[in-house]
């Protein structure tokens, strides 16, 4: 294990867009994820190819990181282990977390987890919004919980060694996911419900249930997560951060920021034309919450953390360690 060669804290991103959110500045094009960096990330969970419906996209995008990693050393690292993000930690790069939201496209060949983890896949949902061959997604309005189908898969991502993502399950197929995995599960970016009653915000008894498999929640500042009708500030991310840590202790307490590279034609005529329910008043302009609407305002994030009660002790492990520990124990050794 790498030794950091600095002072430089331990940030984890639990989830924190997709492969566009490196894209480098025009005036120097190899500086892939850059202003991640910046914003002081030691690693980040990206989401590979989320619509699509068979693996061919996820291959193609394997194949785009492959060649990013080849190319950007300097600042991408491909991570596989824990002691990978420590060594993008210690080098001033950006440790790369693979993952998908929804593994619909391996249809019902869950042999594919295997062929998938061999390639560098960490992170895996077996449902986006809608239900899939595994079980019900968070939006549906009947919940019938895991399929024969995604016990197998819950059963193949622990052996795997891939740690099984349930924010977007609905809640009966979350806790029987929570029930059934030997390993510890996470929300990588979900909120609290009884904040906010939003339909991908968590129960208390979601966030019970997770902490008790060892995982985390990992605290979004996405808009429709934290806010009403106005947008919300950082005080109001805040609230989740410590309502959270309040029901089942702050080490089940973690980042997912849900900064995705979207632009407001494809964002409005995606993500908020299809789910009106989930995005309610908010547009492009609001989408995150004022003071952390970006990579550029996360550095402000620990100080806002200890301005809010946390300790510093309680900081790191929130920014960092608790994510640390709970990969670790999902993807072993």
């Amino acid at each position: 294990m790498t030794e950091p060669a600095n002072d430089t804290p331990l940030m984890i991103d639990m989830l924190g867009g997709a492969l566009g959110i490196l894209t480098p500045p025009a005036s120097s094009p190899l500086d892939y994820g850059l202003k991640l960096i910046e914003g002081g990330l030691s690693a980040s969970n990206l989401t590979m190819a989320l619509y699509a419906r068979d693996i061919k996209p996820v291959l193609n995008e394997f194949f785009d990181y492959q060649n990013l990693f080849a190319e950007a050393p300097h600042r991408l690292l491909h991570v596989r282990t824990t002691d990978d993000i420590l060594e993008a930690r210690a080098s001033g790069r950006l440790g790369v977390i693979q993952g998908v939201q929804g593994l619909h496209f391996i249809e019902d060949h869950t042999s594919f987890i295997q062929i998938l983890a061999t390639l560098g896949l960490r992170v895996a949902a077996l449902t986006y919004n809608e239900a899939t061959q595994f079980g019900a997604g968070c939006l549906d309005p009947i919940d019938n919980g895991l399929t024969l189908m995604g016990r197998r898969a819950v059963r193949e991502l622990n052996r795997c060694g891939i740690l099984v993502d349930v924010s977007h399950a609905g809640e009966r197929t979350s806790l029987e996911i929570a029930a059934l995995s030997d390993k510890p599960v996470a929300a990588t970016h979900s909120n609290a419900r009884a904040l906010i009653d939003s339909g991908r915000n968590l129960t208390d008894a979601q966030i019970i249930a997770f902490a008790e498999t060892g995982g985390v929640i990992g605290i979004s500042p996405y808009s429709p997560f934290c806010g009403t009708d106005a947008r919300p500030t950082l005080d109001d991310v805040l609230r989740h951060f410590r309502y959270v840590a309040d029901l089942v202790g702050v080490e089940h307490v973690a980042i997912g920021t849900d900064f995705f590279p979207h632009s407001k034609i494809k964002w409005e005529n995606g993500t908020r034309r299809m789910y009106p329910e989930m995005v309610g008043p908010y547009v492009f302009e609001t989408l995150y919450a004022e003071g952390l609407a970006g990579h550029a305002d996360l550095p402000n994030l620990p100080a806002a953390l200890e301005r809010g009660g946390f300790s510093a002790a309680e900081v790191e492990a929130i920014c960092g360690g608790n994510a640390l520990r709970v990969l670790k124990a999902a993807w072993g050794a």
